[in-house]
């Protein structure tokens, strides 16, 4: 009996991670499979998405091309909505809002100073083992950017 509660317990755990959030756990950028667009190239990444009731919670720290270190903090809810930025945010001016199209793809709207900048497409493999980050738009000067990040589940 003892051994039945236990594969019991260790049976619902395991449902209740497969249950959350296709975007919940670690991921690792593959710089080899992405393809960035000028003033978005990365060396190395790591992102952490966690739940926090209705919310996601973001943290990425990596390295720029230059050789700086990059670190971000964010939440945003889970049904869409504006994201706030608690660490290393976008230039004034700029607001990003998230809209959930189903359960493995964001969209992202950038606006820079009331103008749409850029859109930015999140979508976790069917897997779940990947996930791409897609940008297709206006960088802050105007300049046309598309790109592609290919991140790998940890």
């Amino acid at each position: 009996m003892k051994k039945f509660v236990y594969v019991l317990a260790v049976v619902l755990s395991v449902g209740l991670l497969w249950a959350g959030d296709a975007f919940t756990g670690t991921w690792k950028l593959n710089p080899a499979k992405s393809k960035f667009p000028k003033g978005f190239e990365t060396k190395e990444m790591t992102v952490v998405m966690a739940e926090q009731g209705a919310n996601m919670a973001v943290t990425a720290k990596g390295t720029g091309a230059d050789g700086k270190a990059i670190s971000v903090k964010y939440s945003f809810p889970m049904n869409g909505g504006p994201v706030k930025y608690t660490e290393g945010g976008p230039a004034p001016g700029t607001t990003v809002v998230n809209k959930r199209i189903d359960a493995n793809t964001f969209e992202s709207t950038i606006t820079i100073n009331g103008k749409n900048s850029r859109t930015t497409t999140a979508a976790v493999s069917k897997d779940g083992k990947t996930f791409t980050l897609t940008r297709k738009g206006a960088d802050e000067k105007g300049n046309a950017i598309e790109g592609m990040e290919f991140y790998q589940r940890q």
